[in-house]
């Protein structure tokens, strides 16, 4: 998905650039664009894209970007997730059943192609660091409610 910022005098008009980026990196950008102080306790994950909105630099220097969504959303029909994605890689862990996808984005952009059995190496690497992030970074994970009752469930009733 695009994203498409537009600040004159602060980022260099008509740069396209192709470097994976995700919305924790807005903060400390917007903190940056504005000459205040980064606040690396408050974005645990997100850098500045400054440096790529100058047209300093056409990529940031990190392994991986990773996302968590331990809950139920309308839009996510897998349930509770996380994920990271590396390079041209991406792997997705659903945490209700432990199953992980992993998908070359470079190749199949609408993650049709699950290539978690035929490269088991590469999906246990990145599922070790997904686990390795979530520890790291304290995501809460997902606990089961005690008091749910599948008839109020949104899902069933639609």
């Amino acid at each position: 998905m695009p994203l498409i910022v537009k600040l004159p005098g602060k980022v260099k008009a008509g740069l396209t650039l192709e470097e994976p980026v995700i919305t924790t990196d807005l903060y400390p950008t917007i903190l940056e664009l504005a000459r205040l102080p980064l606040q690396p306790q408050q974005h645990v994950d997100g850098v500045s894209l400054q440096p790529l909105l100058s047209g300093q630099q056409d990529t940031l220097e990190r392994e991986a970007i990773y996302f968590h969504y331990p809950h139920y959303h309308h839009i996510n029909t897998m349930g509770p997730a996380g994920a990271v994605r590396a390079g041209d890689y991406k792997l997705v862990e659903v945490f209700e059943t432990g199953k992980v996808e992993l998908y070359n984005l470079r190749d199949d952009l609408g993650e049709t192609n699950d290539l978690a059995a035929s490269m088991p190496e590469l999906a246990a690497k990145l599922t070790k660091m997904l686990h390795v992030w979530r520890d790291h970074s304290g995501a809460v994970m997902t606990t089961e409610n005690p008091d749910y009752k599948a008839e109020n469930d949104w899902r069933s009733n639609r």
